[in-house]
């Protein structure tokens, strides 16, 4: 179980920082729900559903980081049955 919540959390680690860079490369001037100028309709789209992803990834490594943590600290396998 501790291996597979390490592949997770270095899957969701890179991926969200892929996300991340990608949102600023494409989208540099895009801030969904405060920019100023107008973009078209399909950028702020776009930049919110690869804010939505970042964030979901982020808030995967969070969890499964913490889940990590908390089995090394109680010294229990966790199984699935």
């Amino acid at each position: 179980m501790k291996r597979a919540l390490s592949l997770l959390l270095a899957g969701s680690v890179i991926s969200t920082v892929a996300l991340v860079l990608f949102y600023n490369y494409f989208f540099p001037n895009a801030i969904p729900l405060a920019s100023t100028e107008p973009l078209l309709a399909w950028r702020l789209e776009a930049a919110f559903v690869v804010t939505a992803l970042a964030w979901t990834a982020a808030f995967v490594a969070a969890a499964s980081g913490l889940s990590l943590l908390l089995m090394t600290f109680t010294n229990r396998d966790v199984t699935i049955r």
